[in-house]
């Protein structure tokens, strides 16, 4: 019985402690409060038991592993099948800003260099604004272009987050343009 009250107290404490680090979210009073303008959320890298980031696990569920080069991330899975690229957009996309900040993402290809995803990474954007831009399907730009025809399209910005959708797309030609 002690350990279940020590082990509920635990996990009461540490998750409290997970609240008190939380990131830039938009929806406790404290960043409706400042408008999230001058906070920034949290940068870690999440990455699995591998050490992979886990945007390229989400774009590519089957990866085992990841060698990085000047222009893309190789992604391969357990038997060693190249299974696609991901580029960055950092550091071309530095100097980018959308409403409240930097707007970075990762482009997934698959192994014809075809997109699959654009992903926004850990950014200092305000939430609800990213919110509306990914509710519009804006992401799925690019998605079933090669990279020839995605540094040619002109996509539409997102009326009520134009400087953030404005930004991510500006991302995503600065990471395209390393290819």
């Amino acid at each position: 019985m002690k350990k279940i009250i020590a082990l509920t107290l635990l996990a009461f404490l540490t998750g409290g402690m997970v609240l008190a680090q939380h990131g830039n979210c938009g929806n406790c009073p404290h960043h409706a409060k400042h408008q999230s303008r001058n906070c920034q959320p949290r940068q870690e890298p999440q990455v699995n038991a591998d050490g992979i980031d886990m945007l390229i696990v989400r774009a590519f569920p089957t990866v085992k592993s990841v060698k990085a080069n000047k222009k893309w991330t190789e992604v391969r899975d357990a038997d060693n099948k190249l299974l696609g690229y991901a580029v960055y957009s950092k550091p071309a996309s530095d100097s980018i800003r959308g409403y409240a900040g930097e707007t970075p993402v990762l482009i997934a290809l698959d192994a014809k260099q075809v997109i699959t995803g654009v992903y926004l990474l850990p950014n200092s954007e305000t939430p609800k604004f990213i919110q509306h831009v990914a509710a519009s399907g804006f992401f799925g730009n690019w998605n079933g272009l090669t990279v020839k025809q995605a540094k040619k399209k002109k996509v539409d910005t997102v009326s009520g987050a134009t400087f953030t959708s404005r930004a991510v797309a500006l991302s995503v030609k600065a990471a395209l343009e390393k290819l």
